[in-house]
């Protein structure tokens, strides 16, 4: 019997064999519910589908930048939060109650496909909320000065997010919850593992276990190089991970904690996004990757939308081995030898 893209799917995740190869781009319906503002709202173009220019729900203004494709935090407000110890003063969590959810999924009804598998994605996880607030450096400097009441503030956005959650799983159909929580740069984490383990790991474990308490799948979304806390990760309850970025050691995680987290990305290394080499040849550089690294359901392929080329060849090749994962020889994880 074929399978619905959404039950394809379910079974990816779900680590068991599925159908035919899945394809995170094209089966995916990711859903950002139109009445949550965790940035400004966009102007309803693909583009600003993660935020646009304006003030979300906390008073932080935000800034749409089009050559970086994002929003960011307007640099020419100050700060909502200037000392940490005044977050239980300053920071004013939004009545979640007080929105009219039933029009809002109406509205959104347009945008949702219930055959393929539903993502709601939640921008600015517990370590992002706080440095929208403070700024970057404040925020790092806080999580260094004064622990207990940055461990305050990152657990009440933990609570918060948790009632959002619930807010979103009734109004919404919902396969998995993408919480968005960036941790590192291209080079290291932007704090050290014992700050991210003692601070931030225990409000985003919170997050995690509600979410799959739901009985739905979820992810978390970081950038950065945060490979040293993969382990961490795993311990507080992440399955899967987005967008695992090549300035980590893809294969090594993949050959070492393949079977206990699954990562989405991962094809963004210099040799596939070289615009000066030709087509074809990029398309074999891809296609070596997608066999190596995906034996084992260890690694979705994904394209960054930075790269349209790295999308579209991605997007072939998937096509071209649906059956991959149906061949015995595929579904062992690669060795670490081997990669």
């Amino acid at each position: 019997m074929t399978l619905s893209m959404k039950e394809n799917m379910v079974l990816f995740m779900d680590r068991k064999i599925p159908e035919w190869f899945p394809n995170y781009r094209t089966e995916v319906c990711p859903i950002i519910p139109s009445c949550v503002h965790e940035r400004a709202p966009g102007d309803g173009t693909p583009a600003q589908l993660l935020g646009g220019t304006g003030v979300d729900w906390f008073g932080v203004n935000w800034l749409f930048e089009p050559n970086s494709g994002g929003s960011m935090v307007d640099p020419s407000f100050p700060p909502v939060l200037n000392d940490i110890s005044k977050w239980k003063e300053v920071v004013q969590f939004p009545n979640l109650d007080k929105i009219d959810w039933a029009s809002a999924r109406k509205m959104d009804d347009g945008r949702i496909d219930e055959n393929k598998f539903c993502v709601v994605t939640i921008l600015n996880g517990p370590f992002e909320r706080m440095h929208a607030l403070m700024s970057m450096v404040e925020a790092n400097c806080a999580l260094l000065t004064d622990p207990e009441e940055s461990f305050g503030l990152l657990m009440a956005i933990a609570d918060y997010k948790i009632k959002l959650i619930d807010k979103i799983v009734e109004y919404y159909p919902v396969d998995m919850i993408e919480v968005h929580d960036d941790w590192g740069h291209q080079r290291n984490s932007f704090m050290s593992p014992d700050t991210w383990r003692n601070l931030i790991a225990p409000a985003m474990e919170k997050i995690i276990q509600h979410i799959k308490s739901k009985g739905i799948f979820a992810q978390v979304h970081s950038c950065g190089k945060v490979e040293p806390l993969i382990e961490d990760m795993i311990n507080i309850g992440i399955d899967h991970w987005s967008s695992c970025q090549a300035c980590n050691d893809i294969p090594g995680i993949i050959a070492g904690y393949g079977d206990q987290i699954t990562c989405l990305g991962g094809m963004d290394t210099s040799d596939l996004v070289d615009p000066s080499v030709p087509r074809e040849e990029l398309k074999k550089r891809i296609e070596k990757r997608f066999k190596l690294l995906a034996k084992g359901g260890g690694l979705l392929p994904y394209g960054s939308r930075s790269y349209p080329i790295l999308i579209e060849l991605i997007n072939e090749v998937i096509a071209e081995n649906r059956d991959f994962l149906s061949n015995s020889e595929n579904q062992e994880l690669p060795h670490l030898q081997t990669v």
